[in-house]
């Protein structure tokens, strides 16, 4: 029995340790260009991410990168999923913070990449609220920031809620405070940025092709290959079809919730063109 209680600590342990060796052996990337999907929560980056890392010329991690390094903090673990904003003060970072080991993170990030490609991908949300000190440590970095209609943005937010942390969801206002958030951050920190490139759900959705050539232009490679550009695709272990999902969540937004999220993210909406729906 008292052998048996200490076998998960002995297997955590030799975990750590296999985990330790395998960064220590792991080089150090250096490809010619990192490449950044970001944006809000809920609007589309695990789609785009998905189909970036298709093109021949570019890798993408298998899961969200600040998942796979023990150097970010993770909303998750705060009780915060899908909420960073509620302690932007953890997340937030420029070029004039000192920040976590870099370091470590390119290794960590390089175990889940192939090296032998030039351009390594990563995507996690949280990331839209550092990108000028992803700029200073990562070469030649280029960030492509993704907004989706925040009447949508919204409704997912609240209803996705991890039920261990929130029972209910996320009051719709609060989900609105960080769609809003997310963009006026991206929006302003765009204006520091080298090499950045807006792209909308909207298009994306609406014209796979047409979006994908606008991302390969501002990387400077080869177009997709068409075989390549499919409208199938798996994303969180579910094959789907690539289609317009925000009329679906915003017919579940009751009147009331509409203005709520108007109420508190009415400017940034009228900003990226979004109106408010008719119900």
């Amino acid at each position: 029995m008292k052998g048996t209680r200490f076998r998960p600590i002995l297997r955590e342990s030799i975990g750590s340790i296999w985990r330790e060796m395998r960064i220590a052996v792991t080089p150090v990337p250096r490809p010619d260009k990192w490449v950044f999907v970001v944006g809000c929560y809920n609007s589309g980056t695990t789609l785009l991410a998905k189909l970036l890392a298709r093109h021949p010329e570019i890798s993408g991690m298998p899961t969200e990168g600040h998942f796979v390094t023990d150097q970010f903090i993770k909303d998750y673990d705060i009780g915060l999923p899908r909420m960073w904003v509620d302690r932007e003060d953890l997340f937030r970072l420029t070029e004039n913070d000192e920040g976590p080991d870099v370091i470590r993170i390119k290794k960590e990030w390089g175990m889940r990449l192939d090296l032998s490609k030039q351009i390594l991908l990563e995507k996690s949300p949280p990331n839209g609220a550092r990108t000028r000190w992803l700029q200073k440590h990562f070469e030649n970095a280029h960030f492509i920031g993704l907004i989706r209609n925040g009447y949508a943005v919204a409704e997912g937010i609240s209803r996705k809620g991890d039920p261990k942390h929130i029972e209910d969801g996320w009051p719709i206002e609060r989900s609105a405070k960080q769609w809003a958030r997310s963009n006026e951050i991206l929006r302003d920190d765009a204006k520091h940025l080298r090499n950045f490139v807006w792209i909308k759900y909207e298009d994306l959705v609406h014209d796979v092709k047409a979006t994908l050539r606008t991302i390969t232009d501002f990387l400077k490679i080869e177009p997709f290959p068409e075989s390549l550009i499919s409208q199938e695709f798996n994303i969180h272990e579910r094959n789907e079809s690539i289609k317009d999902l925000n009329q679906i969540s915003i017919d579940r937004l009751t009147t009331e919730a509409l203005s709520k999220i108007e109420s508190v993210a009415g400017s940034l909406l009228k900003e990226f063109d979004y109106h408010p729906p008719r119900k």
